[in-house]
């Protein structure tokens, strides 16, 4: 029911298993999540799942695409505590 789903690598592979996915593969699941009904038929669902270090997964009208993280020196970390929200707000 919503038009743009984000979580993260740990999140999806809790829901497939919960849900009887029998997948952990982080594409595959986002790509069963933008499959999911929607009340709305006007607009795809948009799926972005974060994995940390490893490349962002997107999914969108049946199609995967993975972008890669610009890592940061260890240095420069302060604090990872929100990075996700920070993520999703842009």
């Amino acid at each position: 029911f919503i038009d743009y789903l984000f979580g993260n690598e740990t999140e999806a592979r809790t829901f497939s298993k919960v849900h009887g996915w029998e997948t952990e593969n982080v594409e595959e699941i986002a790509l069963k999540f933008s499959q999911l009904p929607k009340a709305s038929g006007t607009h795809k669902r948009i799926t972005v799942i974060t994995q940390g270090a490893d490349p962002v997964v997107v999914a969108e009208d049946g199609k995967v695409k993975t972008f890669p993280v610009t890592l940061l020196p260890q240095e420069k970390l302060v604090d990872t505590n929100g990075a996700g929200d920070a993520f999703v707000g842009g």
